[in-house]
């Protein structure tokens, strides 16, 4: 019946071949005739004939025939059992084109490719790509590829001991087939179930069923149906236990293939025929050992029974050591955190505690003297105005400084731009006494950091002493604060003054130096002074490591 659909075919095909300008028709007649021919086991007239027409397709920018024409060469090495090389082919034709419409018109790529790594025992790939073949199979209605589908779904699902799974997908396949009657894709669903019953302890049934559809490939000459109905019938004769019967089919499986080989090119077969030699010496083997391996059978299933069984108790004994140690380390930990957590709490407490009463006591009293001061100045003489003028600057100071300490206390944590917008007001504050000197702020802050409150105290008070230092000993007329942060913070003080202090002033700690440098150390920042362009001094804080 093949022969003669090749032959039906090959009477119009070297006219169709010859119509340059219907280059469709030319690949459909190609790609029909490839079909027939691997069904009739000419592998590799099949692919000599998809070369053709992909390159074709490829001259004419035809990306549905690009596929097709590199799936069925990607069939072709899978009916030959060379994976490697069908896989390739079936990953080129998913590849051709991104687009998921090209994919529901043709994706029998995604099921040949699940059923060859199925085949090599890669189920979870397997799985995923029948999904996909499911997937595009049900959105463009197309039968034969559901039922494809559904059929390679169920041979995973039954090596992955899903049965109940398997036998679902099985039904609804055949369902499908019904509707079709296609024989060639009959005896595959034949072949699928035959193989269901082999995994669920019903040989009697797969092997009559093998055994029918063995018949009918050969009344249906689809020869290329024959090594997989041997295969299924040979695990069927297993799971019976006939082990006479399971070696005389694996020689017809042998035998079967030996003609499929016989039939293609060298170059297809390379490396094969070495492979099934092989085979043919392990079956020989295999049946002379069958006599003594059923003698010992009892003997050593007796044996490995009881090393699975003290291997089982070895494993249960350390499983529950292990747990045990996890559970005394998880407590532990879990001890360690409460004890930090605590530890926490407590110096939160203590330091909310300080901050309400240097609020409460040390500021009301330092609050009350500047007051006090102020009230001296206005009615005592004109000549201790100095001393007194003097004084109200320091209680001033005091209550700068407590006010800042207290800021920085009652706070977790504080964020970057808190601490800019406390230097803008200290700037605000001091601006009135230098008239003559313009101090401003810059922000770059594009993730805002959070620090400690002692961090944020040094840093802050840092900022104050290299401003105050500027204001005093610069003899500037500018003075500006970059405060910048992404992956890590920066914070820059420069003035355009007489430039960069001698070194021995900065080595000597001269002008609170020494403390900024010591702030710095504690924070673990680093802290630099640079001469200014085109002239000044710059002051630049930032973190060692990002």
């Amino acid at each position: 019946m093949l022969d003669s659909g090749i032959n039906l075919i090959d009477q119009h095909f070297a006219t169709v071949q010859q119509w340059d300008d219907e280059p469709d028709l030319q690949n459909k007649y190609s790609f029909f005739k490839a079909q027939m021919m691997l069904k009739a086991n000419r592998q590799k007239d099949a692919i000599e004939l998809n070369f053709k027409a992909l390159a074709r397709a490829e001259k004419n920018g035809d990306t549905l025939a690009q596929m097709v024409a590199k799936n069925t060469i990607g069939w072709a090495y899978m009916e030959l059992d060379q994976n490697r090389d069908a896989i390739n082919w079936f990953y080129r034709s998913i590849n051709t084109s991104k687009n998921p419409v090209f994919y529901e018109k043709y994706n029998f790529a995604f099921s040949n490719i699940a059923a060859t790594y199925n085949t090599i025992g890669k189920n979870d790939s397997a799985e995923y790509f029948i999904k996909q073949a499911l997937y595009y199979s049900r959105i463009e209605q197309n039968l034969q590829a559901l039922a494809n589908s559904l059929a390679i779904q169920a041979d995973i699902f039954i090596d992955t001991k899903r049965n109940a799974e398997a036998e679902a997908s099985l039904s609804e396949a055949l369902e499908i087939r019904k509707q079709i009657g296609d024989p060639f894709y009959v005896l595959s669903d034949m072949t699928q179930l035959a193989i269901y019953y082999a995994h669920n302890n019903q040989p009697a049934k797969g092997i009559a069923l093998c055994k029918e559809g063995i018949r009918l490939a050969h009344r249906y000459n689809l020869s290329s149906k024959l090594s997989i109905l041997y295969n299924a019938l040979a695990d069927n004769y297993k799971a019976a236990g006939d082990y006479q019967q399971y070696g005389e089919t694996l020689q017809l499986l042998i035998a079967v293939k030996d003609s499929v080989y016989k039939s293609a090119s060298a170059e297809a077969l390379a490396g094969l025929q070495t492979k099934y030699d092989m085979q043919k010496k392990e079956n020989t083997i295999m049946q002379q050992q069958f006599a003594l391996e059923r003698k010992n059978y009892w003997l050593y299933g007796s044996i490995i029974f009881s090393l699975m069984v003290l291997a089982s108790l070895f494993l249960l004994f350390k499983s529950y050591r292990r747990k045990q140690l996890l559970r005394l380390t998880l407590m532990q930990e879990e001890e360690k955190r409460n004890s930090e957590r605590a530890v926490v709490t407590a110096e939160e407490g203590e330091r909310k505690r300080i901050a309400a009463d240097l609020h409460d006591s040390l500021g009301a009293y330092a609050a009350s003297i500047a007051s006090n001061i102020q009230q001296l100045e206005e009615s005592l003489a004109s000549d201790n105005n100095t001393i007194l003028h003097e004084l109200r600057n320091n209680s001033q100071a005091i209550v700068s400084q407590l006010s800042d300490t207290i800021w920085v206390l009652k706070k977790d944590a504080l964020l970057l731009t808190s601490i800019s917008d406390r230097v803008k007001l200290f700037i605000q504050r001091i601006s009135p006494s230098y008239p003559a000197i313009t101090i401003d702020v810059w922000e770059d802050i594009g993730t805002d950091h959070l620090l400690p409150p002692a961090q944020a105290f040094h840093l802050f008070q840092i900022i104050k002493e290299a401003i105050s230092n500027a204001l005093k000993h610069s003899k500037c007329t500018q003075i500006t604060v970059r405060v910048e942060a992404a992956a890590q913070w920066q914070v820059m003080i420069s003035d355009n003054g007489r430039g960069i202090y001698k070194e021995t002033v900065l080595a000597e700690g001269g002008n609170g130096i020494g403390n900024m440098k010591q702030r710095a150390t504690e924070s673990g920042w680093k802290i630099v002074w640079q001469t200014n362009q085109p002239k000044g001094t710059k002051v630049i804080i930032e973190p060692t490591t990002n």
